[in-house]
């Protein structure tokens, strides 16, 4: 006996097929080779309309609109790749809201037409039927849908914006002597965007970002509840990231220059100067998203007056390891040994919560542990016993 489709699978392809039939009576459409997508996680669309889509812009604004008359989330779609020449339809893709669960409506703004139902729950099957040479038409086991355009070779995103994050961001409390809350932000931003005109002259130069990274300890039992030592990381560097065409891995090269420093006057001043190149490299290790990751970096000081010894406590390099899913659990290390063997040795485990503090910003339990030198840059040749805080973190 065949299987009977669940109401929600139905309604989703009804509505999808209506959509579909309507395609030459309207201006703008959105079709999607499958209705469900995952919250948290990536999605492509395909938008359809008039004139070549070469002429269209790479960031399309968009919202979700709730069931129910429920508010509408802002929502920004993103080109892949170039569009084929005289096209009328191009690919883009955007991050789904996590705290967006079920059946919503995806539509672009100032465009009645273009609308469609998507359900925010586990993935569809997809099968692909015959297409014509050079171009891939995924069909949604559950629906019918316009075909999807054909991604131009060697096609990757653009980034919606220059801004994106550099390193881990979160706010922890705990440690001892004296009870202190930790938190660190961190954005880097791409100075050439790849639609402007210096990179569309010198594409190398799209790879260029300068990026700024602040790490604090805010003592928490002192009466007058000072900041014990804060250090502030720019940097200018040079990026560039390759993924295996299979999905089973990436790796992301970065090098240039960072200052660090806290910022302080005569004796508490604190700073250094180096060229760093660093690697960031993941191994997919099963079909349900766990990966490895490891992460090298090296540097040399052009500049420690303020601490002529640092190199004995930080060394000239650290390797940081990564283990989990983006989806659940992950547990991070990162080591750092000094010329004469001094070590620091910070742990971070951090478990996804359900709903995100912001709109397309993860949100996730956190837990650390650091033992050894350098928690501070002020206090880089001291050795602290084991220090453990928790709290929350947006990005990991």
């Amino acid at each position: 006996m065949p299987k009977t489709s669940s109401p929600r699978a139905l309604l989703l392809a009804a509505a999808l097929a209506l959509s579909a039939s309507a395609a030459p009576a309207a201006d703008w459409l959105l079709a999607s080779s499958s209705p469900q997508v995952i919250p948290g996680q990536r999605f492509e669309v395909v938008v359809i309309g008039g004139g070549r889509a070469a002429d269209w812009p790479a960031r399309l604004p968009a919202s979700i609109e709730l069931p129910g008359g429920g508010p509408s989330i802002a929502l920004e779609l993103v080109a892949i790749g170039k569009p084929v020449a005289a096209a009328s339809q191009r690919r883009y893709f955007a991050s789904w809201p996590m705290e967006v669960a079920g059946v919503a409506a995806l539509a672009l703004v100032g465009k009645p037409s273009a609308r469609v139902l998507l359900d925010a729950g586990a993935p569809a099957r997809v099968a692909t039927a015959p297409a014509a040479a050079g171009a891939a038409v995924p069909v949604a086991a559950s629906a019918a849908t316009a075909p999807m355009a054909a991604a131009p070779a060697a096609a990757t995103p653009v980034e919606p914006s220059g801004f994106g994050f550099h390193e881990p961001m979160y706010f922890l409390i705990g440690g001892r002597d004296p009870v202190s809350a930790r938190f660190q932000f961190s954005f880097r931003y791409r100075i050439f965007d790849e639609q402007g005109v210096v990179a569309e002259n010198i594409p190398v130069a799209s790879g260029l970002y300068f990026g700024f990274t602040q790490t604090s300890l805010w003592d928490l039992q002192s009466e007058s509840k000072p900041f014990r030592d804060s250090s502030f990381r720019p940097s200018l560097f040079y990026r560039f990231a390759l993924d295996d065409p299979d999905k089973r891995g990436s790796l992301a090269l970065s090098g240039g220059y960072e200052h660090e420093s806290n910022g302080k006057e005569d004796m508490p001043s604190r700073s250094i100067d180096t060229l760093f190149v660093r690697a960031d490299a993941r191994l997919r290790l099963s079909e349900s998203g766990t990966y490895l990751g490891v992460v090298p970096k090296a540097w040399t000081y052009l500049d420690r007056e303020d601490n002529p010894d640092i190199a004995r406590y930080r060394g000239h390099a650290e390797l940081g390891l990564r283990l989990g899913r983006d989806d659940g659990w992950l547990l991070s290390t990162l080591i750092r040994r000094g010329t004469e063997g001094k070590m620091g040795t910070q742990y971070d485990l951090s478990y996804p919560i359900r709903r995100s503090v912001f709109s397309g910003v993860g949100a996730f339990v956190h837990l650390q542990a650091f033992k050894g030198y350098g928690e501070t840059l002020l206090e880089y040749d001291e050795n602290k016993e084991a220090q453990y805080r928790i709290g929350v973190s947006l990005v990991r």
